[in-house]
């Protein structure tokens, strides 16, 4: 870790565009991409797109309340920030705070309703609760923004259930 470190600080320095962009495109793995947004944070810690996506990482990783933390600051210089919002609905969600989640992940459509990936997250999380009816239009909200297997394949489950 000693010299890992000052290697990809040397990268960031030599290379910047091609650091930003691995993690995000999903090259590297979690760990590595925990460590290089904990770098760019050390170097500008005002980067709320960074701390998203770490936030979002932290969550892959089960490090639930590292990310709510990370979401969190992002909310109070940014009250608005949409991704925060809709990552701070992950981690109730993946927390089993079903009823929270559903409060994040509707603040996050009232600031970006064109999103498809909110309105499935919001799906997931009427789901949970039972609310099969409101998952599946949740779920057809996502899929008239934007066609995903993923979703298709949740709303056929659920229609099955019904």
């Amino acid at each position: 870790m000693r010299v890992l470190i000052p290697v990809l600080l040397g990268i960031f320095i030599l290379l910047p565009q091609r650091v930003l962009g691995h993690p995000e495109s999903g090259f590297l793995p979690d760990s590595i991409a925990v460590t290089e947004y904990r770098i760019v944070l050390d170097l500008n810690p005002e980067d709320n797109v960074t701390r998203n996506k770490l936030g979002i990482v932290l969550i892959r990783k089960g490090k639930l309340k590292e990310a709510e933390a990370e979401f969190r600051e992002v909310l109070r210089r940014a009250p608005e920030d949409f991704d925060a919002h809709d990552g701070m609905g992950l981690v109730m969600l993946r927390m089993g705070r079903l009823r929270e989640s559903v409060e994040w992940f509707k603040k996050a459509v009232r600031l970006n309703d064109r999103d498809p990936m909110v309105y499935y997250h919001l799906g997931l999380a009427l789901s949970g609760m039972g609310e099969k009816e409101r998952a599946v239009t949740m779920y057809e909200k996502s899929l008239n923004l934007k066609e995903s297997d993923i979703v298709r394949k949740e709303l056929e489950r659920i229609r099955n259930e019904r």
